[in-house]
């Protein structure tokens, strides 16, 4: 897997996946596998977000407005999720 940093351009994997936000959850499913998931409200945002358009310090920047949380705290849970949706093939680094 590439290293992911704030610097870093992610993706949602259309060509793999499915996605659905039902009651502020997002739900994906992996189309090969059938695997499915679901979102908390952040993780959706998040997921809304990942156009490949911005980095993931800019989500962060987004996150920091709409959340009280801090940079630090926002990015660092944005590299972790990046990871976890590369690594089941929901996105992809861009």
């Amino acid at each position: 897997m590439p290293q992911i940093t704030p610097n870093t351009h992610i993706a949602k994997d259309t060509s793999q996946v499915i996605d659905r936000i039902v009651d502020g959850e997002a739900l994906v499913i992996h189309l090969q596998s059938g695997e499915y998931f679901s979102l908390n409200p952040v993780g959706t945002r998040i997921w809304e977000l990942l156009s490949g358009e911005q980095t993931l310090g800019q989500i962060a920047d987004v996150l920091v407005q709409e959340y009280d949380v801090t940079r630090e705290q926002a990015q660092a849970d944005i590299i972790t999720l990046a990871a976890d949706l590369i690594r089941e093939r929901l996105a992809v680094v861009v």
